[in-house]
């Protein structure tokens, strides 16, 4: 399967803040934006495949191509020579920062779905779904937690590497599961007890989720000096080969981070700060942080009333083994806390209990 679409527009926006009678007069801001989108998708797909012991498989393959994505810039941003470093004068000297939007963005996915059900029988049913996948773009996403604008937006295109939500690997398994206790089931099905301990299920998901990918900074101070207006990302110098620690205190090895120092006393640094004006050598989401795993489950018990109206207890419970799901680590090379995890991107045990009535 194949779908194209394809959308333009152009808008302009001018203001300024200059008061009455007072020269000269600057302007304060001047954004144009100009939107034009196309993407296409490619996809296979597969009719589940029936397999031996009440299986079903299917493999599917997904492909998405974009073009002409929205992506922010200054236009008044000084100009970059051969060697990389931005020019003192900007492009219009009486102006102040110019907001641009163009559709110079492009991206790409490519993901192959494998799925393993098993249809529910004799009180079980699971399934697995796992994808492996390459999500690649150079469009950070706008009002977002995102890895920022190009060093020089002028050229996106060096702009290009994973995308901020990219994740290869993704598994995910839930099951739901009839105790055999009870009226109608294989053990303890008849007499007083079979009320009591009759009717329970259980029911759960388990995800694994590879880690997000981020860029290394070289931190606000150099990027004010690629753009006063403070408008772009500023990236190092790669000159070795950057190791992940995977410690919550030196997620990636920095020297400047003591922790790192403790960890791993043998290393040095794959990054060097550039000198200001400079544009550094290291690309967008170069390193990945912590992956997610994660496994929520609930227990449920079934109290009939009639045919038509019945009842149901409901004790959920998210995160059941409590697994610290960490946040992404200081991405500023410049600081001394670079590496370092400060936050969490997933909530610790958390429990509820509810009572439904279904009629």
């Amino acid at each position: 399967m194949l779908a194209a679409r394809a959308s333009s527009k152009l808008i302009l926006k001018f203001s300024n803040s200059c008061a009455p009678g007072v020269s000269p007069c600057f302007i304060s801001h001047f954004s144009i934006v100009a939107l034009a989108l196309l993407w296409a998708t490619l996809s296979t797909e597969e009719l589940p495949c029936e397999l031996p012991g009440n299986l079903l498989g299917e493999l599917n393959y997904l492909g998405t191509h974009s073009a002409h994505l929205n992506v922010l810039a200054d236009l008044n941003q000084g100009l970059f020579d051969s060697t990389g470093k931005v020019g003192a004068t900007r492009p219009f000297p009486t102006l102040g920062y110019i907001e641009y939007q163009l559709p110079v963005g492009m991206g790409k996915y490519n993901g192959l779905e494998a799925g393993l059900e098993r249809r529910f029988r004799n009180g079980l049913g699971m399934r697995l779904a796992y994808t492996y996948s390459r999500s690649m773009d150079n469009t950070p996403q706008e009002l977002e937690s995102n890895s920022g604008s190009a060093p020089d937006g002028r050229d996106y295109r060096s702009w290009f590497g994973p995308s901020d939500f990219d994740s290869p690997h993704r598994l995910a398994i839930s099951y739901i599961y009839e105790l055999p206790f009870g009226r109608n089931r294989k053990v303890v099905n008849s007499g007083a007890l079979s009320y009591i301990v009759g009717g329970f299920k259980t029911s759960g998901v388990y995800t694994f989720a590879s880690g997000r990918p981020f860029t290394v900074s070289s931190g606000g101070s150099i990027a004010s000096t690629l753009d006063v207006f403070g408008a772009v990302a500023a990236t190092p110098n790669r000159i070795g080969t950057p190791t992940i620690v995977g410690d919550v205190d030196c997620w990636y090895y920095v020297a400047k981070n003591s922790s790192c120092g403790a960890l791993q006393p043998n290393l040095t640094d794959a990054y060097q700060l550039q000198n200001p004006g400079f544009l550094g050598n290291v690309g967008r989401n170069t390193l990945r942080g912590p992956h997610t795993n994660v496994l929520d489950s609930a227990l449920m018990r079934d109290f009939p009333i009639r045919e038509s109206l019945g009842m149901q207890f409901r004790w959920e419970v998210f995160n059941l083994t409590n697994t610290v799901q960490f946040g992404q680590p200081s991405n500023n090379f410049s600081s001394s806390s670079a590496g370092k995890i400060t936050s969490l991107a997933g909530d610790p045990r958390v429990m509820q209990f509810a009572l439904r009535l279904a009629f």
